[in-house]
């Protein structure tokens, strides 16, 4: 009998809306996962310092549009459904779909960098979101990515404490990172 390695294990990749049906009939009800490229995904765990930051992430958003937070992003195409830490929307909430669309996206990363800038960085800007910040919590800094084409974002730049974040969407104020961070140290 052949014994295969963890790198030749077949997968079953699943769609949107195969993932949908499984979360639907509730097997997944407390599971912390979601599905990238096809893969379902276990999600890191929440410190109390990611909580307080997407929570002031999301008030600051909240004037400029409905703010959701650790909520599933449909991702037309890409048989993918995140649940980006913070997600700034103009669309009516809905009964029968999640969010489609986004005009800021903000993941929290402890340990998920890895994710965070990989995939969750290709799924975000090729569903066209125009501002995608990686707060990078041991790094004390902000990945600021914008104008996306394609699957990747073409201009990067990183804020550090110290630096100002310029508004992500029509309304805002500017946001220091010193004070984004500095509020939430360990």
């Amino acid at each position: 009998m052949a014994v295969l390695s963890a790198t030749e294990v077949p997968l079953y990749r699943l769609s949107a809306q195969e993932y949908q049906r499984i979360v639907a009939t509730g097997a997944l009800e407390g599971a912390r996962v979601e599905l990238l490229d096809g893969i379902m995904s276990e999600m890191s765990p929440q410190s109390p310092r990611h909580a307080a930051l997407v929570e002031s992430i999301a008030e600051y958003l909240g004037s400029a549009g409905r703010v959701r937070t650790h909520s599933p992003f449909e991702i037309e195409d890409a048989d993918s459904v995140p649940e980006p830490d913070v997600l700034l929307t103009d669309e009516a909430k809905a009964a029968d779909h999640h969010p489609r669309t986004a005009r800021v996206v903000v993941e929290v990363a402890v340990s998920s960098q890895d994710v965070d800038r990989g995939p969750k960085a290709r799924l975000y800007a090729g569903a066209g979101v125009p501002v995608y910040w990686l707060i990078d919590v041991p790094a004390e800094r902000v990945e600021v990515r914008t104008d996306p084409v394609g699957a990747r974002y073409t201009h990067t730049s990183v804020r550090h404490v110290g630096d100002t974040l310029e508004a992500p969407a029509a309304g805002l104020p500017e946001l220091s990172v010193s004070a984004l961070l500095g509020d939430h140290q360990h």
